[in-house]
């Protein structure tokens, strides 16, 4: 991957090289967003019922690993990769794509009532199988673009799909809330690859941080919501019920 021209400049800090301070700082954002919904998420008196924890299991995972991802991506993905190399990026690479695989699983599951039991566990296998496929792929070519692309996949086409599907048969305001993310997620990836920024010190990859951290509140306010109200409940059960 080339190097933007809308890169940071780097700063000296007490006599210690910081490289892209803004970055750093964004990814930041997204951390603190992050465990704020993994510790709120703890919380929460009235987890989903026996056959549906693991949803809320997963979206406790998806916030404290993407946390993990971009506090790794922050600080030795931006600012301080000059000292380290670029494979220390594959850590924090790896944990976002975990993060993301995650999310996905807890979007299928929590369509679970709406499909068929056959289709059901073919998407939960396919979420395995793409996580490995991209996992190989992202380390044997070293380039980010295939990190992002999974994300893409993950987001847009994953998440986005069954929370879609959900909120069409069911009007779920938890899977409305994952759509806001997804929308959000998806308007910072475009200004990402298309590298639009406001200039170096406010680059593609500081509003895209942002747009994620924006994102990420999104799914946490969705994520509650499912967790308050399990699927079961957001509608009549005869609309629920799995097709043999």
């Amino acid at each position: 991957m080339q190097p933007s021209i809308y890169r940071n400049p780097s700063i000296d800090f007490f006599g210690l090289r910081v490289d892209e301070p803004i970055t750093m700082l964004t990814d930041l954002l997204v951390t603190v967003v992050c465990w704020f919904a993994f510790r709120q998420l703890g919380k929460m008196r009235h987890p989903l019922p026996v056959g549906k924890g693991s949803i809320h299991r997963l979206l406790r995972g998806y916030f404290l690993t993407m946390g993990m991802a971009t506090l790794l991506g922050g600080l030795i993905g931006h600012s301080f990769n000059y000292a380290l190399g670029i494979h220390w990026k594959i850590p924090g690479w790896y944990i976002s794509m975990f993060s993301v695989a995650f999310l996905e699983r807890a979007s299928i599951f929590h369509t679970f009532p709406l499909i068929r039991p056959r289709l059901a566990q073919f998407f939960a296998v396919l979420n395995i199988v793409e996580l490995l496929f991209f996992l190989i792929i992202s380390v044997a070519t070293m380039n980010f673009y295939f990190v992002m692309g999974h994300a893409a996949y993950g987001i847009l086409i994953v998440t986005g799909g069954f929370q879609g599907f959900v909120f069409f048969k069911t009007r779920h305001e938890g899977s409305k809330q994952f759509l806001r993310g997804v929308i959000t997620a998806t308007i910072g990836a475009l200004f990402f690859v298309n590298e639009w920024a406001i200039g170096v010190w406010f680059n593609h990859m500081d509003i895209a941080h942002v747009t994620m951290a924006l994102g990420c509140w999104f799914f946490y306010l969705g994520g509650k919501k499912i967790v308050e109200k399990p699927l079961e409940s957001a509608t009549e059960s005869t609309e629920l019920t799995p097709q043999s």
